[in-house]
């Protein structure tokens, strides 16, 4: 059976271009909606592999009781439904991606505070020698 709260938290974290093209994707010239999964509470193969390739996510993730743990975060400023997926190696590396950048901004920071550290040091040993 589909996990239909997981398929609505995910098309409502994508932005209106992207929303409307998975909309055709899905349902080509149709005026069907997203609604479509709700009603049904079904899915045809087919549509189930355009939202797994469309997600990057394998077909079982889809499932409901799935044996994959998902986080659906509800957020504000187009990161509504934000996934944090354990066995999704895309979500893991973007993370990781992130964390890395972060760190070596961190890192930036903490050089810079050496360097003035060391010339204030500098400083003071100089003026110590200049009273001696």
């Amino acid at each position: 059976m589909l996990n239909t709260e997981l398929v609505d938290t995910l098309y409502a974290g994508l932005p209106k271009e992207r929303q409307q093209e998975l909309i055709t994707l899905l349902f080509k010239n149709s005026k069907q909606t997203m609604n479509y999964f709700k009603r049904t509470k079904d899915i045809s193969l087919s549509k189930l592999e355009t939202l797994a390739d469309f997600f990057h996510m394998p077909l079982d993730y889809f499932r409901a009781n799935s044996s994959f743990s998902a986080n659906n975060i509800y957020g504000s400023n187009n990161n509504v439904g934000n996934i944090t997926l354990s066995g999704n190696l895309i979500a893991e590396n973007d993370a990781l991606r992130r964390e890395v950048a972060s760190l070596k901004k961190t890192i930036e920071a903490m050089e810079v505070t050496i360097k003035t550290k060391d010339e204030m040091i500098d400083l003071l040993k100089n003026g110590l020698s200049q009273k001696s």
